[in-house]
């Protein structure tokens, strides 16, 4: 295992425990989280420790499955599966009490210390509103 796939899975077992002081220690001054499907660019750190909390407000039990399938010296290649029960709050989207199970890919770039300058998040966001009761299936 490379260096960046060892400081991208770090991240997602300190977001698996729940320590978002430890997430935050991972990104540079200045890092954006890049939310595709939201439209979302994040650079401040509050709003950024605040994206991280979000997905554990709306799923306390949730975990993300993560691996490391590619990695540079620069950057690294995230992908998992989102898995949780929807008992918060969804942004504005009130809880459900509905399972989640939800693929996701994310591409994080490093600078030369191994912090995160950059963490682009992919995901179908229909499927995640799909599941959670807020969209109907297609047909």
């Amino acid at each position: 295992m490379t260096d960046r796939a060892a400081r991208a899975l770090s991240l997602f077992d300190a977001w698996e425990r729940r320590d978002y002081g430890a997430v935050m220690e991972h990104m540079a001054k200045g890092a954006l989280v890049k939310d595709a499907p939201r439209g979302l660019v994040l650079g401040d750190p509050s709003d950024v420790r605040d994206w991280f909390e979000s997905w554990v407000t709306a799923c306390p039990d949730a975990t993300a499955g993560a691996t490391v399938p590619v990695a540079s010296t620069d950057g690294a290649v995230v992908q998992g599966v989102y898995v949780g029960t929807n008992t918060g709050p969804f942004g504005p989207l009130p809880a459900t009490g509905r399972a989640v199970s939800m693929p996701f890919a994310i591409v994080i770039r490093f600078d030369a210390a191994g912090r995160v300058t950059e963490y682009s998040v992919y995901y179908d966001q229909l499927t995640l509103l799909t599941q959670l009761g807020h969209a109907p299936a297609l047909a």
